[in-house]
Order: C-alpha cells, then sequence, then structure tokens
C-alpha cells in the first residue's frame, strides 16, 4: 500500500523550499526513486519536469541547491520555462552535488548543440558549411578547455586557456577568430542558454588579441604575367571575376563583398580596417595588366550586367582573403607553379595580397602614378603607401631608373648666360 504520510525529513525539506522561494514550488517521489519539481504559476497553471536526482534523505542538500538555481535562472530569463531551466542545470540527465548545483553549472555539450541551432536553423544567421568549416572547430576547442582539470571559472580564464592550448601569433587572423566564436558562443550560453553571469566573456579582447610583431616581411608584387596565367587558369568564372578585379584594381580581398560597378570605375565601400575605424568609400580606376589591355572594362561589365550574382558568395570579410587562398590552393594548380617559380628566382614569398602589392607597383612603374594618386586609389594614406607598398622595386629597377633620370638631366639644353 502506498505509503501517505511524510517523513520528517520530507517534510523539512518542503518547508525550506516554501520558505525560501514561495509556495508556488513543490516536489515529491516518482517512478524509479527520482524526484518529481512542480512549478505553480500565478495565473493557476502548472509545469512538472522529473529530475535525476533521488528521492532520498541523502539528496536533500542537492535537491534544496536544485530548485535555487532552477528558481534563479528563471528569473534571469523569463522567457525560459520549467524543463529548459533544468535541461540547462543538468537536472534531467545527470545528478549533481548541492555545490555543482549552486555554482552554476552548466551541460556545456547540451548548450552547444543549442548554440548551433540558435545560429544555422533558427536565425540563419550562419550558413551549415560555415559552421562545418569555422564555428564547429573553435566551439569544440571552447568544450575541450571547460572540460579541463582545473575548469576555467570564467570566461575570461576560458579564453585565456583557449590561448594556452591553441597558441597562434598575436593580433593574426586566426586567434582573433578563434577568440571571437568562444566568446559569441559563451555570450549566447549566459544569455540564452542558462549559464552562469560569470561566463560571459569580457567586453574587449583586444589584451587578448594582441599586435602583430612589427618585423613583417615586405609585401611582394605579383608580375603582371604571373596575375595573367593564374586568372585565365580559374575555371570558376565567379573566382575568375573575383581574382580579375582584386589584380585589376588593387583591391582588399575583404572589398570583394563590398564593391560594384559605377560606370568606368569601381565602387568600393567602406570595410572595417581596425579598432579605431573603417575605410571610406572610393572610386577606383583599372590599371590593366600589360598584355590585357581592356581587362577592366571587361570585368566592370560582367559586374554591371550581374550585380553580386557574378561574385562568389558573400562572407565575412576577414575571410575573402582565405576563401580565395582556398581556390587557388585546391582549383587552380597554376598558382602552385607560379608559387614555385618566384620562389626559385628569389622573388619572394607570393600570397592573394600580392596582388594589391602588383597594382601598386604597376600604378608607379608602367602607369607612372604619383604615390599619393595610388594611395587614394587604394584607400590608404601616402605614408601607409610609401611604409608598404614603396619598397618593391629590385636592384635593376632601381638602377634603371637613376640611369633614366641622369641622361634625361644631362639632355636639357644648358640656360643662356
Amino acid at each position: 500500500m502506498a505509503r501517505t504520510t511524510a517523513q520528517p525529513w520530507e517534510q523539512n525539506l518542503r518547508q525550506l523550499v516554501k520558505a525560501a522561494h514561495g509556495r508556488g514550488w513543490s516536489m515529491g517521489p516518482h517512478r524509479g526513486g527520482r524526484t518529481q519539481l512542480t512549478r505553480r504559476f500565478s495565473d493557476g497553471s502548472r509545469a512538472s519536469v522529473t529530475t535525476a536526482t533521488p528521492w532520498a534523505p541523502a539528496s536533500s542538500p542537492a535537491l534544496l541547491a536544485l530548485v535555487e538555481r532552477i528558481d534563479a535562472l528563471m528569473r534571469e530569463h523569463p522567457q525560459l520555462g520549467l524543463a529548459d531551466a533544468a535541461q540547462r542545470v543538468g537536472a534531467i540527465t545527470s545528478t549533481a552535488s548541492a555545490a555543482t548545483l549552486r555554482e552554476g553549472a552548466a551541460d556545456w555539450a547540451a548548450l552547444a548543440e543549442g548554440f548551433r541551432r540558435y545560429l544555422v536553423e533558427q536565425t540563419a544567421r550562419v550558413k551549415p558549411k560555415t559552421w562545418k568549416n569555422t564555428y564547429r572547430r573553435h566551439v569544440e576547442q571552447t568544450l575541450a578547455v571547460l572540460a579541463g582539470k582545473p575548469a576555467p571559472r570564467t570566461g575570461q580564464a576560458v579564453l585565456e586557456r583557449l590561448l594556452e592550448a591553441h597558441p597562434t601569433p598575436a593580433g593574426g587572423t586566426g586567434r582573433r577568430e578563434r577568440l571571437g566564436n568562444a566568446a559569441r558562443f559563451l555570450t549566447w550560453a549566459v544569455d540564452h542558454g542558462g549559464a552562469a553571469e560569470r561566463y560571459r566573456p569580457p567586453a574587449s579582447r583586444r589584451e587578448l588579441i594582441g599586435r602583430r610583431g612589427q618585423a613583417k616581411h615586405q609585401g611582394v608584387p605579383l608580375r603582371d604575367d604571373q596575375a595573367l596565367r593564374v586568372y585565365r587558369a580559374i575555371v570558376d568564372p565567379r573566382w575568375r571575376l573575383a581574382w580579375g578585379l582584386l589584380v585589376v584594381f588593387g583591391l582588399r580581398p575583404a572589398e570583394l563583398g563590398v564593391c560594384q560597378a559605377e560606370g568606368s570605375v569601381l565602387r568600393v565601400g567602406g570595410v572595417k580596417a581596425n579598432s579605431t575605424g573603417a575605410h571610406g568609400s572610393r572610386p577606383v580606376k583599372p590599371l590593366d595588366p600589360q598584355g590585357a589591355p581592356g581587362l577592366g572594362r571587361e570585368l566592370l561589365a560582367v559586374l554591371a550586367e550581374r550585380g553580386r550574382d557574378a561574385l562568389p558568395p558573400d562572407c565575412v570579410a576577414a575571410l575573402w582573403s582565405t576563401r580565395m587562398q582556398q581556390q587557388l590552393v585546391r582549383h587552380t594548380p597554376v598558382w602552385a607553379d607560379v608559387l614555385a617559380e618566384a620562389a626559385a628566382t628569389n622573388q619572394g614569398h607570393l600570397t592573394v595580397y600580392s596582388t594589391r602589392h602588383g597594382y601598386a607597383w604597376r600604378g608607379g612603374q608602367v602607369y607612372l602614378l604619383t604615390p599619393r594618386v595610388l594611395a587614394s586609389l587604394m584607400g590608404h594614406t601616402i605614408q601607409v603607401h610609401l611604409r608598404h607598398y614603396g619598397e618593391g622595386a629590385a636592384e635593376a629597377e632601381v638602377a634603371a631608373a637613376v640611369d633614366a633620370a641622369v641622361a634625361r638631366v644631362h639632355q636639357i639644353p644648358a640656360r643662356a648666360g
């Protein structure tokens, strides 16, 4: 026959719950020796959930802590129902000590899956392929850090431990992306998943990201013949157009997502430059490579006719360079040949950004434009231009330029006395 009289420990536990959290909370035994937790709301409705914590005298501290945590969670996040809140604190799938419950331990694996659904399925902010190629790896790395011993106690500690586990150069794109995606996951976990507030990442990650070292290789210009060989070898017309725009208009890879044809020029929108500001919008005239006159006009015509559909799918600005690099390495064998030739002839290390250095070289050496004009076309100051784009001339070019200048001077007739 079923027991009807509550035992002293049960009466004491229920009194403590009601005294601390009001008469809306109640609990009792459920099938399998587990505990059923019920919340009655002011409108008369109620919700119940069966927890994994046993209904037993030894569980009293954990059960009391469980109600404390769930009640606090539902107050912090009114959108959470009882089942959701219990799931967030791991009350349904696992048992936990009173200390663990009070500290706000979270089921991070479940939160990671919730974060994925939120980004990919609910809001469509991230494409499934982007999640698979970038976010998933960074979130899994964050989960590994959270599961480490001793476990990090704050969002700041999580990011610091992440850097220790995956060291990358200060100020680099890889470090910025890893920390950024981890911080987005932690923020979502606190705001939408019920994780404790202490896991919220710091508002500024500037110190963690750091700055690039001063010792940096000078950019190497891509020669016109090299640029055209690669252009003609790219099979996908969208990526061929993207490469052509980099070569002929000297764009930053990130600017592929903010450019459009505007008559005889390419209108380039502003992209974020750094933490202090962004590049402004500017018109850019084409500087056709030697051996391809009219190429800029052809590229503008394609872009004017088809618009954004003529280019690869848009992405985060910082990923354009990586995606172009992947396209060259995976689908354009000629790029490997160009790299090998550059290394064999001591030309230097070529990258996607070498198209921009090639534009600067062509503008100065072939089109004889001044650094001030080139700086305006390329969207930076003359100081930046002279510092980063004015040192690419080889010794033979310097010697030839000086010889030409001397010859020009000596051909000037002497003034009459």
